[in-house]
């Protein structure tokens, strides 16, 4: 029989874990405020999106649109929401470390958050 886990000392391994929901709706707030952006095919599209992955504009060229090549630009499209999500996780990221400091490698690695 497996004992149960105490967590009641866990707020000494962690200063400051009485603070975590205040912090975390900061951290919230944040990645909903602070935009990312991505190009792809030398600006021919443009994607504008928030730190929480929510889009804000996608703009394509004048001369993607002139070219008609509407495989090329599904690829340019593709590339470029790939793209923009790749930094928005990595902007949510930066934004969570700065918050939460030390206590955010220890919630990102351990199982029980």
């Amino acid at each position: 029989m497996t004992t149960p886990m105490d967590f009641s000392s866990l707020g000494s391994f962690l200063p400051g874990l009485n603070e975590l929901p205040a912090k975390l709706e900061k951290i919230q707030k944040r990645t909903a405020a602070e935009t990312v952006q991505a190009e792809t095919g030398a600006g021919m599209v443009t994607i504008e999106a928030t730190a929480n992955m929510r889009i804000r504009r996608v703009t394509l060229s004048e001369s993607l649109l002139e070219l008609g090549d509407r495989e090329m630009t599904e690829d340019l499209l593709a590339a470029c929401f790939n793209l923009v999500i790749e930094r928005c996780r990595e902007k949510a990221q930066a934004i969570t470390s700065e918050e939460l400091g030390p206590m955010a490698s220890f919630l990102q690695n351990n199982p029980l958050f």
